[in-house]
């Protein structure tokens, strides 16, 4: 019973973490929209992937190792603020193209091999994730908890994850959603573009 109420508080915090505003959810957000369900269910599949990897590196100990190793921890960075600024850079030029979109195709809706890079890379990237998790697993585990605890924690990371991503895949997937979105394609890219270049700014920044 214990570690059921350890697994249901990671399960809340961890919902809460990844519902807030951020680089994952803009990308999510914009393939459901500009491409389809199964691009940006692609895009959810390289995000888990990235999950189970920063999580299960926690778990195992070495994401203290990933913050303190100063070198690592800002390649990181600018590698991932640098992706963050590329797919910005897309929306930015998408939307203030002098053409009508529907001439520029492939300029926001990904193949199958990109969304997935996509999804990996914006989430993999991130060296703050590992603090998160380390933080997240620090409090709420004991330190001498047995191992299959810390293996249920990565798996509940993973599994509410995977909920609240397909989730928002869904939604943005609608017609009503996707027929609002292509009325409104010009303003939504380039918010969203200045949102990620506001986020790919923090990340370079923050320490």
């Amino acid at each position: 019973m214990y570690y059921i109420l350890i697994f249901a508080s990671i399960a809340v915090i961890h919902l809460l973490a990844i519902a807030s505003p951020g680089p994952t959810l803009m990308v999510v957000m914009s393939q459901a929209v500009a491409g389809s369900r199964r691009t940006g269910f692609l895009v959810v599949a390289g995000v888990l992937v990235a999950t189970l990897i920063w999580s299960s590196v926690t778990a195992a100990g070495l994401g203290g190792f990933v913050a303190q190793v100063g070198w690592l921890y800002l390649t990181l960075k600018i590698v991932g603020a640098a992706y963050l600024t590329w797919i910005a850079v897309g929306l930015l030029k998408c939307a203030f193209a002098r053409q009508p979109l529907d001439l520029v195709p492939g300029q926001r809706a990904m193949n199958g091999p990109q969304a997935l890079r996509a999804g990996f890379l914006t989430n993999i990237s991130n060296p703050k994730v590992a603090a998160y998790y380390a933080s997240l697993f620090g409090v709420v585990i004991p330190v001498d908890a047995p191992t299959p605890v810390f293996a249920g924690a990565v798996a509940t990371a993973v599994l509410v994850s995977a909920a609240w991503w397909t989730a928002v895949t869904f939604l943005f997937g609608l017609p009503v959603v996707r027929a609002t979105y292509a009325r409104l394609r010009r303003w939504m890219d380039a918010v969203m573009g200045v949102l990620l270049l506001a986020l790919a700014g923090r990340l370079v920044m923050s320490r």
